[in-house]
C-alpha cells in the first residue's frame, strides 16, 4: 500500500481513540450496564411476587428507592423534569 494511505488511516485511528478516551465511553457503558443489571434484579423480584412468593411492600419500595438513588447519583444524569415527576409519584413513605 501507499505510505500516505497507511499514515492517514493510522492518524484517523489514533484521533478516534483519543476522542473515545476523552469522552470515557467505556466508563459510561459500564455504568449503564450496572443500572441495567440492578433494574433486572428488581423485575425478577416482581416476577417472583407474581408467582406467589412472599412480598413485603415497604421493604421492596425502600430497596427500590435506594437503588434508584444510587443509580441516579453514580450512573446517569436524570433530567430535572423527570426527577420531579418521580418525586411526586414516589413521595417518601
Amino acid at each position: 500500500m501507499n505510505p500516505v494511505v497507511i499514515a492517514t488511516l493510522t492518524g484517523v485511528g489514533l484521533i478516534l481513540k483519543v476522542v473515545a478516551s476523552l469522552k470515557k465511553y467505556d466508563k459510561k457503558t459500564e455504568r449503564a450496564n450496572f443500572a441495567r443489571i440492578e433494574y433486572q434484579k428488581i423485575l425478577d423480584e416482581i416476577r417472583f411476587y407474581l408467582r406467589g412468593e412472599a412480598f413485603d411492600e415497604k421493604v421492596f419500595l425502600g430497596r427500590l428507592k435506594m437503588i434508584d438513588n444510587f443509580v441516579t447519583d453514580h450512573c446517569m444524569e436524570i433530567p430535572t423534569s423527570i426527577s420531579k415527576k418521580y418525586e411526586e409519584t414516589f413521595a417518601p413513605l
